[in-house]
């Protein structure tokens, strides 16, 4: 607390007004990015593009804040601070099953996704995946980053949800983002 008031230019007193303690700070912040992450995703899916084209922006969203994360920020926030590691775990798997099953349901709506899959269990195992990417241990052997991993996920994740159709549109797209 005595860094973060130096950095705020205040003293701990003042940031005592605000927080009970460093778990309520961390708690409050914690909260308070996951709010922004959730606005900027519903931007994205209020524009109405096509699944796949949402798909790739909101990994876009993902991919930028994964290169915010330390590599220790889960464990970190397990260990120390379970209650926000409860906040941010749920809250995060929540919104990623939300956001999984709309897109999966107007994929197939629109033609572009497989008429076989089952969006909840899709989006459930989706939504679960996600802690894969905080898996150190994992991908040290391999010495490869969270985005990569998780660019990874998405890739996997699309070739098997799309329909040939939706295969084509997604190869193209990849080949004139390259």
């Amino acid at each position: 607390m005595d860094d973060i008031a130096e950095k705020l230019g205040c003293s701990k007193k003042t940031l005592y007004v605000f927080f009970k303690n460093r778990k309520d700070l961390v708690l409050k912040v914690v909260s308070g990015d996951m709010k922004k992450h959730e606005l900027e995703i519903n931007s994205v899916i209020n524009e109405k593009l096509h699944p796949i084209d949402e798909i790739l922006r909101l990994n876009v969203i993902a991919t930028n804040k994964l290169q915010t994360c330390h590599p220790s920020f889960q464990y970190d926030l397990k260990k120390y601070y379970p209650q926000s590691w409860k906040v941010f775990d749920k809250k995060n798997k929540q919104l990623t099953y939300k956001v999984s099953i709309q897109n999966l349901n107007n994929g197939m709506t629109k033609g572009c996704y497989r008429q076989e899959i089952n969006p909840e269990i899709i989006s459930k195992i989706f939504s679960e995946k996600i802690d894969v990417i905080f898996n150190n241990l994992a991908f040290k052997a391999i010495n490869v980053s969270f985005t990569e991993v998780y660019k990874e996920l998405i890739n996997h994740h699309i070739l098997g949800i799309v329909n040939e159709e939706g295969r084509e549109y997604y190869l193209t797209l990849q080949k004139t983002t390259k």
